[in-house]
């Protein structure tokens, strides 16, 4: 059963002894990596970490078996990140549990690659400055409101048509322009 489970699971899965050598390496960790289980098993879980990091990691699972926490999420101190067999670092977010069997204490990695996750939030990031420097540059007046008619966005254009800082005027209802709206819009129909 549980070598069923390890074989469906969808995030990467591996287990290392208290000397820090993978005992068990599922198939969604071979694909991260790039590793046939039978190259990682008896191999240090060093191997798949980036050399630079390595030092830090293996004293953090040293002290994480020394505690008895049960489990922790890895990585609370800064990103972590993998190395795969071809030598690419990628993004991971992980969790480790541990499990006392006899005199051995096991520790067991959930490991997910965020790569893309990285990629999307990179590409948010972006596409908001993009955005936010289109409308502090337009020359047109440029007001958004929430649902409760609370201006959001207040862009420099209308700061000088209404000769107010945005600083004043985000948060503030919309009716308050009202007068002066209709008095600096042009337009067919008003």
């Amino acid at each position: 059963r549980l070598e069923g489970i390890l074989a469906s699971a969808m995030d990467a899965i591996i287990t290392v002894n208290e000397q820090q050598h993978i005992v068990v390496f599922n198939p969604a960790a071979e694909r991260m990596f790039g590793l046939k289980a039978s190259e990682a098993l008896g191999q240090p879980i060093s191997n798949l970490v980036p050399e630079r990091h390595g030092g830090a990691h293996g004293g953090n699972i040293r002290r994480f078996f020394e505690t008895g926490d049960t489990n922790r999420q890895m990585g609370s101190l800064g990103a972590i990140s993998g190395l795969r067999a071809n030598g690419e670092e990628f993004p991971i977010e992980a969790s480790i549990s541990q499990v006392r069997i006899g005199d051995e204490r096991l520790g067991t990695v959930i490991l997910r690659d965020i790569t893309e996750r990285r990629a999307a939030e990179a590409a948010l990031v972006e596409s908001r400055q993009r955005m936010e420097a289109i409308v502090e540059s337009a020359m047109d007046a440029l007001i958004t409101i929430d649902e409760q008619y609370r201006i959001l966005v207040f862009n420099p254009a209308t700061e000088r048509m209404f000769d107010m800082a945005a600083s004043k005027a985000i948060g503030a209802s919309i009716e308050r322009f009202r007068t002066g709206i209709r008095q600096n819009v042009v337009s067919p129909g008003m």
